[in-house]
């Protein structure tokens, strides 16, 4: 019996259909992105500027986690099971009326005091038309103003008042997201009761890529700020 040769197959074609599907894939899939953690940075002070005033102890919780993964709150050792409550009566001790002489006090903001803020700092404009910062405070106190139009008059924590966060070099990973953690976790605790308080939308379902969310998320910043203080490492 004849044998027959087997022609070669082409396999040419093969690679430019692997080539195109890989150009597929590549194009149309969506990546994984760590957001990172939003915090403030002490900024450089301007040594061409007087000093700022110094801020009342009592509107600065201070939390340090040092090399040895303890944590410190006001100099003294606590349990991390511990920070929660102390960083929820930081925010809400004295809400209702001074509780505690060692925690921040709150304000009630009406309209009648966004008027004359915004009017005291519009005056102040038109004399240093060349400070940048003046425009940005006038426009918060518009927000606050517009805020009030929904939710009526509210109280606002103090304006100094922020958890100042340090951490020494040693200090783990762990521990340092542990405490991250349960920041977050107060703040939006409060902005959960603050919905339902307003009858917003669930907390947890709001976006910031969609514009009708940020109306929502807008006010609740101002209702629950989240002022927590990134410090320089220590050693």
């Amino acid at each position: 019996m004849a044998r027959r040769d087997v022609g070669e197959i082409n396999a040419g074609s093969m690679a430019d259909i692997a080539f195109l599907l890989l150009i597929f894939f590549l194009v149309t899939t969506t990546m994984e992105v760590d957001a990172g953690i939003g915090r403030q940075l002490p900024v450089k002070l301007d040594i061409n500027l007087p000093p700022p005033p110094p801020v009342n102890e009592r509107n600065v919780l201070k939390i340090l986690a040092n090399k040895n993964d303890q944590l410190l709150v006001e100099e003294s050792f606590v349990r991390m099971e511990d920070l929660y409550d102390i960083v929820m009566k930081f925010y809400t001790v004295n809400k209702g009326g001074e509780r505690d002489i060692n925690m921040p006090l709150y304000e009630p903001i009406t309209k009648e005091k966004c008027r004359a803020e915004i009017t005291k700092l519009q005056a102040d404009l038109v004399k240093s038309p060349d400070n940048t910062s003046l425009p940005g405070e006038i426009a918060k106190w518009e927000e606050k103003s517009a805020l009030i139009d929904v939710v009526g008059v509210y109280s606002e924590i103090h304006k100094s008042a922020v958890i100042q966060l340090k951490n020494q070099a040693g200090t783990s990973y762990g521990l340092y997201m542990e405490v991250q953690n349960i920041l977050k976790q107060v703040v939006n605790e409060l902005r959960v009761i603050e919905c339902e308080k307003h009858d917003f939308p669930d907390y947890y379902t709001l976006r910031e890529d969609r514009p009708e969310d940020m109306v929502y998320i807008n006010m609740l910043r101002i209702l629950v700020p989240e002022r927590i203080l990134e410090s320089k490492i220590e050693n």
